[in-house]
């Protein structure tokens, strides 16, 4: 990387700034499923009742017993029952309209019979017989299910040709984000709304994905607990989407996750400070970025590595704030792991920095980690020049601005980058879109993280194939290695690893660096 300095200076402020301000203070699916029909589903998809526990399958002139979670129905019959050459053998196509069509069936091996009928594909099921008393394929597995377990599999036979995820029809994919469109940050969610817009418009202009064309719906981010989650809910419930496209919730970003992975709904890459880094709890979300966390610990290793600090007294300040809580207590954990002694806290009620030179002086620590806002930062600075101290000093672009520091005080102070606003050497695919479309240049940061969502979703579409699912989108997802949107650091996930990029930078910020 060549002279960071420069490049943040020259844009006066990391576009995540705008990001703390907010985290300090008709239907394309069918109806939904019957209870039956999802139990159904569920055995359809996973060989297993609804307690959890495997069905017994018969395969073979043998009869080798196996359990059904080996042999699902989808493993051979595909989601959508269509079925899926495989080795040799051609699966047959299980959807009740082709099961029960009115003048029955001839097989390629000669073998004929008459339409099937509910009781027929039940004997089908366990007995492996056609309607007309002839043998099933010997490698079709043959099912002890319950008279329950059987309806339930039939009740879903019958809606599988039309049970699409929601906001996914055979020429549409609906997509649904989360932005501000009013108040001191409308800039940055318009901003970021005609960047997914224009994406979008220009993948439809050309086709679409395996010919579905993508349509994007837009809930509004008010700042408010109640209408932003009513809002949210639409995209959910009532008008549901396939997926959230680089949704921007501030401090209700928890609540709009919860609300995401109860109903499996994928989130392809939000705008947030605080990724989930468990992935039990965001199965369904594809963040881009390290976050707060991770650059709390780059801040760390930086001091003991490059600095060779040890024992350095280092010295927590952060406002009261439960999220930022997570990036103080990384700090603590990651310096006492590196030699740096345990971290002393101050914590401080938002906006009341006033007692930072009381705290300073009676701790004077070595090096201090600091995670305010600017207002709050220049009162550090005033302190440590009037105490005469010299520490070191840690602070993240994604809280703060760093023009301030041209005039900063002679102390040591270093900045965390985990994204770099783009530059036209190195993103010009970028800037052509912004360019042909007409686009604002003021949020390049906001616009840089919903481009770089986009992209990795229409990734992971092109990797799923027409057979589209969200099941599918997230395993395709899961393959991504090195992905390069051109404008943040190469993106890799995993089924354990849902945080695309972990990079952080560490620069100086300072231009008297002692």
């Amino acid at each position: 990387m060549k002279n960071p300095d420069k490049t943040i200076n020259g844009l006066n402020a990391a576009g995540f700034v705008l990001l703390s301000a907010v985290l300090f203070s008709p239907s394309l699916s069918a109806a939904p499923l019957t209870a039956s029909e999802t139990r159904g589903k569920q055995l359809y998809l996973t060989g297993a009742g609804p307690s959890g526990k495997p069905v017994k399958a018969l395969v073979g002139p043998e009869s080798t017993e196996l359990s059904g979670t080996d042999v699902p129905c989808a493993g051979c019959h595909g989601e959508d029952g269509h079925g899926r050459p495989e080795g040799g053998i051609v699966p047959t196509d299980i959807t009740f309209e082709h099961l029960t069509l009115a003048y029955g069936h001839t097989h390629d091996n000669g073998r004929k019979h008459a339409a099937f009928t509910a009781g027929t594909i039940a004997a089908a099921i366990a007995g492996g017989l056609d309607p007309a008393g002839n043998r099933l394929d010997s490698a079709m597995p043959r099912y002890a299910l319950s008279a329950s377990d059987s309806a339930d599999l039939i009740a879903y036979l019958k809606r599988l040709s039309t049970d699409a995820d929601p906001g996914l029809s055979e020429s549409v994919i609906r997509l649904g984000t989360v932005l501000p469109m009013r108040g001191p940050l409308a800039g940055m969610g318009q901003a970021m709304k005609d960047m997914l817009s224009a994406y979008f418009d220009e993948i439809n202009a050309r086709g679409g994905i395996y010919n579905r064309e993508i349509r994007l719906e837009v809930a509004e981010f008010t700042g408010s607990a109640d209408s932003t989650i009513k809002n949210a809910r639409r995209l959910f419930e009532a008008e549901p989407v396939f997926a959230l496209i680089a949704p921007f919730a501030g401090n209700l970003e928890q609540d709009i996750l919860l609300l995401s992975e109860s109903r499996s709904v994928p989130q392809i890459g939000p705008y947030t400070l605080f990724p989930e880094e468990n992935p039990v709890l965001s199965r369904s979300a594809f963040y881009l970025l390290p976050g707060l966390k991770n650059e709390a610990r780059a801040m760390v290793d930086y001091a003991a590595d490059a600095l060779r600090l040890k024992n350095a007294a280092p010295m927590v300040i952060g406002p009261e704030n439960a999220m930022v809580q997570g990036a103080l207590e990384a700090i603590d954990k990651q310096s006492q792991a590196r030699g740096l002694g345990p971290a002393g806290k101050f914590i401080y009620p938002q906006r009341q920095s006033q007692m930072f030179a009381a705290e300073l002086k009676r701790r004077a620590p070595g090096v201090i980690f600091f995670f305010g806002a600017d207002d709050e930062l220049r009162m550090l600075l005033k302190s440590i020049k009037q105490l005469k101290l010299k520490p070191y000093l840690f602070v993240s672009s994604s809280l703060t601005s760093p023009g301030m520091f041209n005039e900063a005080p002679g102390s040591r102070i270093f900045m965390s980058l985990s994204l770099i606003p783009p530059v036209q050497a190195n993103a010009d695919e970028f800037f052509r879109l912004i360019k042909r479309n007409n686009l604002s240049m003021h949020h390049l940061t906001a616009q840089a993280v919903s481009y770089s969502a986009a992209k990795l979703l229409a990734e992971g579409l092109q990797r799923t194939g027409r057979d589209l699912s969200r099941k599918k989108l997230i395993n395709a997802l899961e393959t991504i290695y090195q992905f390069d949107t051109g404008v943040i650091p190469l993106l890799s996930y995993g089924s354990n690893r849902h945080i695309g990029s972990t990079a952080v930078t560490i620069v100086s910020a300072s231009r008297n660096e002692r």
